[in-house]
């Protein structure tokens, strides 16, 4: 892929990215950092940068705003936040690698928005519903999913350092092969709520593990693993990441011993 066009920036945040001084020391570290982050994070629109080929959907679907289709790259999906004027935080934003996100790849800055990179997405939990009664969803397949979730979602708190705010079906992708991931963890860095918002987006997996089991069948008629589904639905309210994930629905050498 060719070089991308070095963008000019349409607003002035200098607080954000300052140049070292001619008579400051910069190490190797911080300069490579540096490099690392303007690489990551941009000025102008994705959509003016050169050798780079988006398609825009109109509608919008499921929160995609573009495709990029860049020969010899992968293929991106864009998303688009507004920011109405306000200053926009560029040291919360970075690049992330697990499993279980639907990682950033990259941020473009412009005066009034935010428009987020990130690698391809899947299927929304949201759209799975909507299928339903053709297709439900078991309680194996939601010991999976939650799972999965709780994963990302250490990830998230224990090293972006930040909660996601707004776990719900529409933000959990199944992908082609399988795999469960977090979508829109660049929103996540913008509206960061702290420590509350780590707290909620917990009991957030709970209530969605509460919205993907029903509640057609009372715990009682479906037998052992019901009942485990139940409890694990139920958590209480301050419970941890490491301690659902060590429950007993959750992992199946443990349930076949219930």
């Amino acid at each position: 892929m060719g070089a991308t066009r070095k963008l000019g920036s349409p607003i002035e945040i200098s607080s954000y990215f300052r140049q070292p001084s001619s008579n400051s020391t910069v190490t190797d570290s911080t300069t490579e950092e540096t490099a690392s982050k303007n690489q990551f994070v941009k000025h102008g629109s994705p959509y003016t940068a050169m050798d780079r080929f988006f398609i825009g959907l109109e509608p919008i679907y499921s929160g995609i705003n573009a495709v990029e289709f860049t020969a010899n790259s992968p293929v991106g999906y864009v998303t688009k936040l507004g920011m109405a004027g306000d200053m926009v935080p560029i040291d919360c934003f970075m690049e992330t690698s697990h499993p279980n996100l639907v990682n950033l790849r990259e941020v473009f800055v412009t005066e009034n928005s935010l428009f987020f990179v990130y690698e391809k997405w899947g299927i929304s939990l949201k759209e799975i519903l909507l299928l339903s009664p053709v297709f439900q969803l078991g309680e194996v397949e939601v010991a999976t999913i939650c799972r999965e979730v709780l994963k990302g979602l250490r990830y998230i708190h224990k090293t972006i350092g930040i909660s996601h705010g707004s776990l719900s079906e529409s933000n959990i992708h199944i992908m082609e092969d399988g795999d469960v991931k977090i979508a829109n963890i660049g929103k996540s860095m913008v509206t960061n709520s702290g420590p509350k918002g780590m707290s909620r987006d917990i009991k957030d997996v709970c209530k969605l593990a509460r919205l993907l089991l029903g509640s057609s069948d009372a715990p009682a008629t479906r037998g052992t693993v019901g009942v485990l589904a139940s409890d694990f639905a139920h958590a209480p309210s301050d419970v941890t990441i490491d301690e659902l994930l060590q429950h007993s629905f959750l992992n199946p050498v443990n349930r076949s011993r219930s």
